[in-house]
């Protein structure tokens, strides 16, 4: 099968989780024997992992939308560029929905369409024009794509509510991870000697939140659950991540007293972010809304315990005190409890990063997600070859 996968960001350009779940897909795919090209954002064509990455250099432009719908029209001509006769055209998110709707159209080629969040999601509702316009844009995806895969069943049913789109149209096929990857099984000094270069002093329990700083994730509940957990623990907050919430998430430290006890790394990534795992006593994710939750599952790898907000994918990724600790979202009180769970019951500890590790490595393989991504892929070719309303 001849696959086309259009996605605004790949490996090196890492924004979110997005990137790393189009790598893994692709090089998934390539393994059992697919034909697999990526057509993204970039510098230069390259051939890695057994897959063609062709790459495009769109015109800059200071308003968001304008520069996605420039974006899109280089991918498209990228596509035409390369002039393959692509069995299935594969997008991701609604910047590349263009993309795939006008080759369904002008090429007879299927659709599939991958939602990995919702603008209503990510926002909180829809409270600008350009918001709007961008909830818009989503549904349109799912109403010109031959079938439509979602991260979760959390997302799916998100998708079928707001869209209306068809429940049958509708596939979940979860994030993967290559757990080995993460699993450093580092030595105590290695560990020491790690957060010491990133301001972890040798007393404290180091706390590890990974992710964009932007509204959905909730870093600022876990940095107002600090006070509380000052109060009983020698403990230091690291950070990794940046977003347009950075400047008023450190303004909030000072404002509550707890600066000089977390860390803002900035955004991590390769070799650095599996140390972070690896060395880190506690991962904790405040989502307030979160489709998946990829950090999980990293950590999970990495045998470091993980404490959750209950939403979203992240509800069916951990299960309450058997591979992770469950929270109420936007609640630091919460948030202090199940820190506090883990730290001071080393035998749940141990059992939840055992069972965690487990789930890991057997749940979440890419190959068994390429598979099923394949199977999908079948049903799109089959809807074009038959004709069929694709709307």
């Amino acid at each position: 099968m001849r696959i086309c996968i259009v996605t605004w960001e790949y490996p090196p350009n890492i924004v979110g989780g997005l990137s790393i779940h189009c790598k893994g897909l692709a090089e998934a795919l390539a393994k059992i024997g697919e034909e697999v090209d990526v057509i993204t954002v970039g510098d230069r064509d390259e051939v890695i992992n057994g897959v063609n990455i062709y790459r495009v250099s769109p015109p800059y432009h200071s308003h968001f939308l304008t520069r996605i719908l420039l974006m899109a029209e280089e991918l498209e001509k990228k596509v035409g560029i390369v002039d393959k006769d692509y069995d299935v055209i594969h997008c991701h998110d609604w910047m590349t929905h263009f993309v795939g709707a006008n080759l369904k159209h002008n090429r007879k080629i299927a659709y599939v369409q991958s939602i990995h969040s919702t603008e209503m999601g990510r926002c909180g509702g829809i409270n600008s024009e350009d918001s709007s316009l961008i909830h818009h844009l989503e549904w349109l995806s799912t109403y010109e794509s031959c079938q439509v895969i979602t991260v979760s069943r959390a997302l799916k049913e998100e998708v079928c509510s707001i869209f209306s789109t068809p429940w049958d149209k509708v596939n979940v096929i979860y994030n993967g991870i290559n757990p080995e990857e993460f699993d450093l099984n580092l030595s105590y000094e290695e560990k020491i000697n790690f957060r010491r270069s990133i301001g972890v002093h040798d007393n404290e329990i180091m706390l590890l939140y990974v992710g964009r700083l932007t509204y959905q994730k909730g870093v600022e509940y876990l940095i107002r659950a600090m006070p509380i957990l000052l109060s009983k623990y020698n403990i230091r907050l690291v950070i990794a991540g940046n977003g347009d919430m950075a400047n008023y998430l450190k303004d909030l430290c000072n404002w509550l007293n707890v600066g000089h006890k977390v860390n803002f790394l900035g955004f991590v990534n390769g070799e650095r972010l599996k140390y972070l795992y690896n060395s880190a006593d506690l991962t904790v994710i405040p989502s307030i809304y979160e489709p998946f939750g990829i950090v999980a599952l990293e950590a999970m790898a990495s045998g470091c315990p993980v404490v959750a907000s209950s939403v979203g994918g992240l509800r069916e990724i951990i299960q309450h005190e058997y591979n992770g600790i469950w929270v109420y979202p936007g609640n630091p009180e919460s948030i202090a409890w199940g820190v506090s769970r883990v730290l001071d019951d080393e035998g749940l500890r141990n059992y939840i990063v055992k069972n965690a590790k487990k789930d890991a490595y057997t749940k979440y393989s890419w190959i068994n997600i390429a598979k099923e991504t394949v199977k999908v892929y079948k049903k799109a070719i089959e809807m074009m070859s038959y004709g069929k309303p694709l709307g």
